[in-house]
């Protein structure tokens, strides 16, 4: 079983940054800090310029993440993101523990969501949760000593059926499940379970991730291949 100090090093190297997290952080929390960097180690790899900001825009190199969840323009803490930048396509903002409003209006948590920039910063602005129309990449991501609920992945189809196929919802876990499989694969909804530290399964997580980038730069920038 992966633990915590696992994920925290594999954090410190796909991030190069300093992170609020530690060994007494839940390890569900790290999880999902786990997943960001992810994130952002592909979207470096596909050739993106990276950095790292405050709720005020300011660049930083100490990143503060949630751990329970926010909204994206909150103060109560210098909550930090990642910027992205590929070409001459749009900025993306990259976010742990936010909402988000689903198509229907509703609010829903996303453990992990890329989002346009212009889309963060009005959200900043005018104090509102982003809308799904506006993202790029959402994952859900659960961690579990066990068993891994089937309830889990039923909540994430009404999850993705909310947030629309533009925000490429991606259900990732640490344990595998045979009906969880069965009932994401079913409803022809991207998962990857077993992902740990040093697990193959990793490059099946960032082969989603990149395909939701490819997306992105090949509607703006025909010229940057990725």
């Amino acid at each position: 079983m992966t633990t915590a100090d696992d994920l925290l090093r594999d954090l410190r190297t796909h991030l190069r940054a300093s992170i609020s997290y530690t060994t007494a952080s839940a390890t569900n929390d790290v999880y999902e800090g786990f997943l960001f960097s992810l994130v952002v180690a592909t979207a470096r790899r596909s050739g993106a310029v990276i950095r790292y900001e405050d709720v005020s825009g300011n660049v930083t190199n100490s990143l503060i993440f949630r751990t329970s969840p926010g909204r994206l323009y909150s103060t109560r803490q210098n909550y930090t993101h990642a910027v992205v930048e590929f070409g001459r396509a749009p900025a993306l903002e990259i976010h742990v523990g936010v909402q988000v409003q689903g198509n229907s209006g509703v609010e829903h948590e996303c453990d992990v969501l890329v989002l346009y920039s212009d889309e963060a910063m009005l959200c900043r602005r005018i104090r509102t949760s982003p809308r799904a129309a506006k993202c790029l990449l959402a994952i859900e991501c659960k961690y579990y000593t066990a068993h891994l609920p089937l309830g889990q992945a039923r909540g994430f189809a009404g999850l993705s059926a909310d947030l629309g196929r533009r925000a490429h919802p991606i259900f990732v876990a640490n344990i595998g499940s045979g009906s969880v499989a069965q009932f994401l694969t079913g409803r022809n909804l991207s998962r990857e379970l077993h992902v740990v530290s040093n697990a193959p399964e990793i490059e099946g997580v960032q082969s989603l991730i990149r395909e939701a980038f490819k997306s992105h730069v090949g509607r703006r920038d025909s010229t940057l291949r990725i």
